[in-house]
């Protein structure tokens, strides 16, 4: 190996190594200040509830019986602060556009809809937003719901072959899962109550 050799082989060599160290400094830039607000967030709900007693049963209303908008508080951090929140990177590859399933023949469900499709169709979002549930749903099997960011949960019943994980944060179209048979169920609800499918699609 040349003298010229070596000096650009040390030369790239330091900068791939600045590069990893750079990397690694926003890294633990970015873990610390999330702890910290994490750790401000927990002080201010102490002094909060400690301000007064009915503070108390407003936290305990507000976390262990409505539902925390996750999309809400996710949108508004990444305005003010950046991505809270990391995105699915290996997810977002479009299989098909969600709409299509939209146009396929449907009939009311318990409450939502029972959509026709094929066996192991492949099944993607109606609109981003963050998984807040995978499992069990009585009289829906298997179900994905997922928070959008529109302020609509949206839940996916009848799915296999889950390609997400719990509170990954979704973009519209990601592909979610297969059909289990030849139909799924979708379920919209807002704010605690169920919205009628035909006047979502209008």
């Amino acid at each position: 190996m040349d003298d010229y050799t070596k000096i650009t082989h040390k030369r790239y060599s330091d900068t791939d190594y600045n590069n990893d160290d750079n990397k690694k400094i926003k890294y633990f830039r970015n873990l610390i200040t999330r702890i910290l607000l994490s750790f401000i967030l927990a002080i201010s709900i102490c002094i909060f509830v400690k301000l007064k007693e009915d503070n108390v049963f407003l936290v305990k209303k507000y976390i262990f019986e409505d539902s925390l908008e996750f999309t809400k508080l996710n949108n508004w951090y990444q305005d003010n602060f950046g991505k809270l929140i990391p995105q699915n990177k290996e997810n977002t590859n479009l299989v098909f556009s969600s709409s299509d399933i939209l146009k396929n023949e449907y009939e009311t469900y318990e409450n939502g809809v029972k959509i026709t499709t094929s066996k192991s169709n492949p099944i993607s979002l109606l609109n981003g937003g963050i998984v807040v549930f995978i499992g069990e749903k009585d009289n829906y099997g298997n179900t994905i719901i997922v928070q959008g960011n529109d302020g609509i949960d949206y839940w996916y019943g009848n799915i296999t072959n889950v390609s997400i994980s719990l509170y990954d944060y979704l973009e519209k179209d990601t592909l979610i899962g297969e059909a289990n048979d030849d139909f799924i169920y979708l379920v919209l609800q807002k704010d605690g109550q169920f919205i009628n499918y035909e006047e979502y699609l209008a």
